[in-house]
C-alpha cells in the first residue's frame, strides 16, 4: 500500500532530474571510494608504525629483564615477563628459547597473517657478552585487517547515506527550481495557437527585489518576443491570405475572360484558315489557268508561226514560257509552304540514314544525280514527323548537289555530332558556298544569294526547312565561304 504513493511522488520528478541524481551518485561514490582507499591506506601505514614501535619497545624495555631472568634460570620471573609482554596490543605469541628448549611462552603462533621478530638474549659476564638464548615475538596482523575492514564499512555506509541524502535533496531542489518551471513552459508552448498568442506565461516563483535576471527570466522574455513576432506574422499572413483570395478571384475572372477570348480567337483562326484554304484553292485554280494559257499559246506561236519569227521573236517567246513556268513553280512552293505550316504532326522514331538514302535514290532517278558525292553516316536516329523530315532532307540534299554540281569532284556528307548534350545533324558540301555577310537572308522566303542563271530555284526551299525544324522545337543555321562549300546544321527537340 505504501509503494503506490511513493511511486506517484517519484513520478513527478523529471528524467533530467534523475539523470542529474545518477551522475551525482556516480561521482560521489567514486570520490568516496577514492577517499576511503586513501584513508585506509593511511590507517594501515599507521598500524604498521605501531607494530614497529611495539617491536622497539620489546627490545628496549623487556629484553634486559628477560635476559637476566634466563641467566638466573628463574622460570617464574621469566614467565611473568613473558605474560606481561603478551598483553601488548596485537601480540600473538611470545617464547624464550635456549638451544631449542622453550623456557617460557605465552599465546599461540597458529596464524597466517603475522609478523615475527627474533631477539638475541645475551648476558655480560666479566666484561664478556655471552649469548644465552633467543626471544621470539609474533604479532598478529588479523587485528589490523579487521580494524581496517570495520573502518571501511563505517566510511562506506556513512558516505553512502550522505551521498543519497544529498542526491535526494538535489533531486527535490532541481525539481523545485528547474523542472516544474520547464514543464510549465512546455505545457504553455504546446497550447499556443493563433487565438491565444497575446496571453503571457507566468511562473510560480518568489519575487526578489533588485534581483538579477536569471535564465528563466530570459526564457520568459524570449517567449514573449516570440509570441509577439508570431502574432505579427499571423496578422500579416491573414492579410496576405485576403490579398491572395482577392487575387485568385481576379485570376478566375481573367481566366474566364481569357477562355472566352481564346474561344473567340479560335473561331477567328478557324475562319482565317478556311479563308486561307479558299485562297489557296483560288490561287491554285485561278492563277494556274492563265499561266497554262500563256505557256500554251506561246508554245503554239512557236510551233505554228515559228517560221515567220526571227531569232529575237523566238527568244522573247521562250522567255515568256520560262517566266510562266517559273511562276507556276513559285505557286507550287507557296502552296507547299502554307500546307507545311498547317499540317498536323505525328512524331515517331525516324531512321534519318535510311531516309537520306531513299531521298538520294529518288534524286538519282528523277534528276540524274550521280552516286559518287553522297556519304551518309550510319544509324542517324531522330524523333519527329517522317513526312516533314523527308521534306527537310529533300531540300537540303537537293541544294547541296545543285550548288556542288559545277566543281570537278563534288563531295556531300550527311552526319551528326554531339554538342552541349544535344544531337546536331548536318549536311555538308564543297560547292559554291556563300558569303556569311548575307546569312540572315538565307532562310527567308524568295531570298536567294545566287543568280537564277547560275543556280535555278525559287528561294522557298530553305524557308520551308526552317519552318519544319521550328515546328519540331529545334534550330537551324548555316556556315559557308564563297567557293569553299557550306554546311547546314539543325537540331530537333529531345
Amino acid at each position: 500500500m505504501l509503494l503506490s504513493p511513493v511511486r506517484k511522488w517519484l513520478a513527478k520528478f523529471s528524467p533530467l532530474g534523475w539523470r542529474l541524481v545518477a551522475a551525482t551518485v556516480a561521482f560521489s561514490t567514486a570520490a568516496a571510494l577514492l577517499a576511503t582507499a586513501f584513508q585506509l591506506y593511511i590507517d594501515y601505514r599507521h598500524d604498521l608504525g605501531q607494530i614497529e614501535a611495539t617491536f622497539e619497545q620489546v627490545g628496549r624495555s623487556y629484553l634486559p629483564t628477560i635476559g637476566n631472568a634466563l641467566w638466573a634460570t628463574n622460570r617464574k620471573e621469566l614467565q611473568i615477563a613473558v605474560d606481561g609482554l603478551a598483553q601488548l596490543p596485537d601480540m600473538r605469541h611470545v617464547a624464550v628459547v635456549e638451544n631449542g628448549k622453550i623456557w617460557a611462552q605465552a599465546g599461540h603462533s597458529k596464524s597466517q597473517n603475522t609478523r615475527l621478530r627474533d631477539y638475541p638474549l645475551t648476558h655480560v659476564h666479566r666484561g664478556e657478552t655471552i649469548p644465552i638464548g633467543r626471544l621470539k615475538v609474533v604479532i598478529d596482523m588479523d587485528g589490523v585487517y579487521q580494524r581496517l575492514l570495520e573502518k571501511f564499512w563505517v566510511i562506506l555506509i556513512t558516505n553512502g547515506v550522505k551521498t543519497f541524502l544529498v542526491a535526494g535533496f538535489m533531486l527535490w531542489l532541481f525539481h523545485w527550481l528547474v523542472t516544474r518551471h520547464l514543464q510549465r513552459i512546455a505545457e504553455f508552448a504546446s497550447c499556443l495557437n493563433p487565438g491565444n498568442l497575446h496571453e503571457r506565461l507566468t511562473l510560480d516563483r518568489p519575487a526578489h527585489a533588485h534581483h538579477r535576471l536569471d535564465e528563466f527570466d530570459r526564457v520568459l522574455d524570449g517567449l514573449s518576443r516570440m509570441q509577439f513576432n508570431l502574432a505579427r506574422a499571423v496578422e500579416t499572413l491573414e492579410q496576405d491570405i485576403v490579398k491572395l483570395e482577392q487575387a485568385d478571384a481576379e485570376i478566375q475572372q481573367l481566366n474566364t475572360a481569357l477562355e472566352q477570348r481564346v474561344v473567340e480567337r479560335t473561331a477567328q483562326l478557324e475562319a482565317v484558315n478556311q479563308e486561307l484554304e479558299a485562297f489557296s484553292y483560288s490561287v491554285s485554280h485561278d492563277l494556274r489557268t492563265p499561266l497554262r494559257s500563256i505557256d500554251g499559246f506561246s508554245q503554239a506561236l512557236i510551233e505554228d508561226y515559228g517560221e515567220r519569227l526571227d531569232i529575237v521573236g523566238h527568244d522573247y517567246l521562250n522567255r515568256v514560257r520560262r517566266a510562266a513556268q517559273r511562276m507556276g513553280l513559285l505557286i507550287d512552293d507557296l502552296l507547299r509552304l502554307a500546307r507545311i505550316t498547317r499540317a498536323e504532326m505525328k512524331q515517331v522514331p525516324v531512321d534519318l540514314s535510311a531516309m537520306a538514302l531513299e531521298v538520294i535514290e529518288d534524286l538519282h532517278k528523277h534528276k540524274g544525280y550521280s552516286e559518287a558525292p553522297f556519304r551518309v553516316q550510319a544509324d542517324l536516329a531522330a524523333y519527329g514527323d517522317p513526312a516533314l523530315l523527308r521534306i527537310v532532307m529533300v531540300n537540303l540534299l537537293d541544294n547541296a548537289w545543285k550548288y556542288s554540281s559545277k566543281i570537278a569532284q563534288p563531295r556531300i556528307e550527311i552526319g551528326s555530332v554531339i554538342q552541349n548534350g544535344r544531337t546536331v545533324y548536318f549536311v555538308r558540301d564543297n560547292g559554291a558556298g556563300f558569303d556569311m555577310a548575307y546569312v540572315g537572308k538565307l532562310f527567308g522566303a524568295f531570298q536567294r544569294l545566287h543568280h537564277d542563271e547560275d543556280f535555278p530555284g525559287t528561294g522557298v526551299g530553305l524557308a520551308t526547312v526552317k519552318r519544319i525544324v521550328h515546328r519540331h522545337g529545334g534550330e537551324i543555321w548555316a556556315e559557308g565561304q564563297p567557293n569553299a562549300g557550306a554546311v547546314f546544321s539543325f537540331t530537333l527537340s529531345n
